[in-house]
């Protein structure tokens, strides 16, 4: 069963997932979520990246803006995957332990953190 994300680390990731059909959704969400949250947005990738399984698009935010902004990815993801994880240090730690899953999870590419 899905944990729903906690506000532990000071500051967090949240990969929207997405493919050519919900490439427009995805936009449209991680635009809302930078106009009204002021977050950082990353670069909108059409291709898999890092750990990633799908392509995805990278918010940054810290833990002053988790309690707003989580819930409100959460209600807005309208049917998008969205994984949210802390920052804390430890690449591969960030994407297990302090991962949280929007919508369902995907198996990540894991052996990049392990090779370190």
């Amino acid at each position: 069963m899905a944990r729903y994300p906690q506000n532990l680390t000071p500051a967090y990731h949240a990969h929207i997932y997405y493919d050519a059909q919900t490439l427009e959704q995805a936009r449209a969400l991680r635009k809302s979520a930078g106009e009204q949250f002021n977050v950082q947005l990353g670069r909108v990738h059409e291709m898999e990246v890092g750990p990633h399984p799908r392509w995805s698009s990278q918010i940054a935010f810290d833990a002053s803006q988790f309690e707003r902004l989580v819930p409100w990815l959460d209600a807005n993801r309208h049917g998008l995957d969205i994984l949210v994880h802390g920052l804390s240090g430890n690449d591969l730690e960030d994407h297990t332990t302090h991962a949280y899953w929007l919508g369902n999870e995907w198996p990540l590419k894991l052996e990049m953190f392990r090779e370190k």
